[in-house]
C-alpha cells in the first residue's frame, strides 16, 4: 500500500500536480504510465498463478483450466453487455452523473449475469459446455465468477473516466496478490480446476468490496448530478448496445482460436496456444497499457464541436503504435524459445512456434486495436462491428483449416491474416487518415 502512494504521489509531482488531483485533466502519459505499472504487475502476478495452475494441475488438467476461462471471457462478454465501454465515455463526458451511469450499468449486469450464471449451473448445460468430464464442476461455477468479474469492470471504467488509475492500480493488484497465493496454496493441497474456479470467484468479492469503498470516497468529490439523470441512465443502455455487440465480437475475436483448437486437437493444444498467447500479452504489455487511458482520453477530446484535437491524438497513437509493434515482433521472434521454457518448463517447448507468429501479428492488432478506439470515441461503433464481424469470420474460416492441419500454430497463423486484412479494410475505407494527409503525417512523425 505504501509503495503504491509513494508511486502515485512521485507520478503526480513529476506532472506538476497535487497527488490528491489527479483526475481527467492529469496528462495522458501520467495516466498511461500508472497503467503501465498496474498491467506490469498485474500481468506479473496473473503469469505467477497460470505459471503455478501449469505446473500444479498438469498440461491436461491446465488445457481443461483454459478452456473453462476462454467460456469465462466469451460468456462474460455478453453479461458485459457493452457497458463497460459505454460507461466510460458517458463518464468521461459527464463525471457529476457517475453515479446513476454506474447503478444502471450494475443493475443490467446483475439481471443478465443472473441468468447466465442460472444456466451454467444446470448440470445438462455444463455438461454440453465441459471440455471434458472432470471440468463440469468448473463450468457450473464459471457463471458466478464471470457475473462478479463484470461488476467489477464497472468500477474499474468509472475510475479509468475519473482519470483515477491510481484506484485500477489498487484493486487490481491486491487482488492478483491475493488470487496468487490463494492459487498456490489451493493447488499444493487439492489440485482440483472447480475449487480454482470457486477461489476465483471468492477473489472478485473482495474486488468488488474495495471498489465501492473507493468509489464512495471519490463520488463525494463530484457535485450532484444533474436533473434527468434517470433519463441519462436509461439512454447509458441504449447506447451501450452497439458496445454490447463489440463485445461479444471481441470475445470471439480473442477466443475464437482455443474454440477451434479445443474442437479440432484437444486440450494438451489449447494449453500450449494459451501459453503461447499468455507470453505475447507480456510483450505487448506496455503499448497496450495505453489503451485504456487513450479511450476517455478521446472521447473527452471529441466532445466539443471541433474533433481537430482527437484526430490529431489518434494520428499520433497510430506512429507510436507502429513503433512498439515492431520492437514487440523483434523481442517475440529472438526470445520465443527461451520466454516458452524457462517461464513453462519443457512440456511447453511447442508454444514456441505460435508464439512467434503472434509476435509478427503485434503490429497490425496494435494500430487496429487504436482505430477501433478511435471509431468508438467518434460515435461509430456500428463500422467497427462490421469491421470486428469481418474479424470473427475470417479467424474462424482461416482457422477451421489451419488449426486442423497444424494445431496451435495453425491459429496463431489464422490471427496473423485476420489482423491483417483488418489493416487493409481500414485503410481502404480512409478510417486511417482522415482530415487529410498532413494528420497521417502527423501519425508517423509523432
Amino acid at each position: 500500500m505504501q509503495a503504491l502512494r509513494f508511486l502515485r504521489a512521485a507520478l503526480a509531482r513529476a506532472a506538476g500536480r497535487d497527488p490528491d488531483d489527479l483526475g481527467p485533466a492529469t496528462p495522458l502519459l501520467v495516466r498511461g504510465l500508472l497503467l503501465l505499472v498496474n498491467n506490469g504487475v498485474g500481468q506479473g502476478l496473473a503469469f505467477a498463478a497460470s505459471l503455478a495452475a501449469a505446473r500444479l494441475l498438469g498440461v491436461a488438467r491446465f488445457g481443461e483450466y483454459a478452456a473453462v476461462m476462454a467460456l469465462v471471457f466469451v460468456v462474460g462478454m455478453v453479461a458485459e453487455a457493452g457497458l463497460e465501454a459505454s460507461l466510460t465515455r458517458e463518464v468521461a463526458r459527464d463525471p457529476a452523473a457517475s453515479r446513476p451511469l454506474l447503478l444502471a450499468s450494475l443493475r443490467a449486469k446483475a439481471i443478465i449475469g443472473g441468468c447466465i450464471a442460472a444456466a451454467l449451473a444446470f448440470p445438462p448445460v455444463a455438461r454440453a459446455l465441459a471440455p471434458d468430464a472432470g471440468a463440469v464442476g468448473a463450468v457450473r461455477l464459471a457463471g458466478v465468477l464471470l457475473t462478479l468479474n463484470v461488476a467489477n469492470s464497472s468500477f474499474a471504467a468509472v475510475f479509468r473516466a475519473w482519470g483515477r488509475m491510481d484506484h485500477v492500480l489498487l484493486v487490481n493488484v491486491s487482488g492478483l496478490a491475493v488470487q496468487l497465493v490463494g492459487t498456490v496454496a489451493l493447488l499444493l493441497v487439492t489440485p482440483s480446476v472447480a475449487l480454482l474456479i470457486a477461489w476465483l470467484a471468492l477473489v472478485q468479492v473482495g474486488e468488488l468490496l474495495g471498489g465501492v469503498v473507493l468509489f464512495q470516497r471519490g463520488a463525494r468529490r463530484l457535485a450532484a448530478a444533474p436533473g434527468g439523470s434517470a433519463t441519462r441512465a436509461r439512454a447509458l443502455l441504449r447506447r451501450s448496445l452497439p458496445f454490447a455487440l463489440a463485445g461479444v465480437l471481441g470475445a470471439l475475436q480473442l477466443r475464437v482460436d482455443l474454440l477451434l483448437i479445443e474442437a479440432l486437437r484437444g486440450t494438451s493444444a489449447v494449453a500450449l496456444f494459451s501459453v503461447a498467447s499468455r507470453l505475447q500479452g507480456l510483450l505487448t504489455l506496455a503499448p497496450a497499457s495505453f489503451f485504456a487511458a487513450l479511450f476517455p482520453a478521446l472521447a473527452a477530446a471529441h466532445r466539443g464541436g471541433d474533433a481537430a484535437d482527437g484526430f490529431r491524438l489518434y494520428a499520433r497513437t497510430l506512429g507510436r503504435m507502429a513503433l512498439a509493434g515492431g520492437a514487440v515482433t523483434a523481442a517475440g521472434l529472438a526470445l520465443a524459445d527461451v520466454m516458452a521454457v524457462a517461464a513453462f518448463g519443457r512440456a511447453y517447448a511447442g508454444a514456441a512456434l505460435p508464439l512467434r507468429i503472434l509476435a509478427i501479428q503485434t503490429m497490425p492488432l496494435l494500430l487496429n486495436a487504436t482505430t477501433t478506439l478511435h471509431l468508438y470515441a467518434t460515435g461509430r461503433e456500428s463500422l467497427a462491428n462490421r469491421v470486428a464481424a469481418l474479424n470473427v469470420g475470417l479467424r474462424a474460416v482461416l482457422g477451421w483449416e489451419l488449426v486442423r492441419l497444424a494445431g496451435a500454430p495453425g491459429a496463431a497463423a489464422a490471427d496473423l491474416a485476420a489482423e491483417t486484412i483488418v489493416l487493409a479494410v481500414y485503410w481502404a475505407l480512409g478510417v486511417m487518415h482522415e482530415r487529410g494527409e498532413v494528420v497521417a503525417l502527423e501519425g508517423v512523425a509523432g
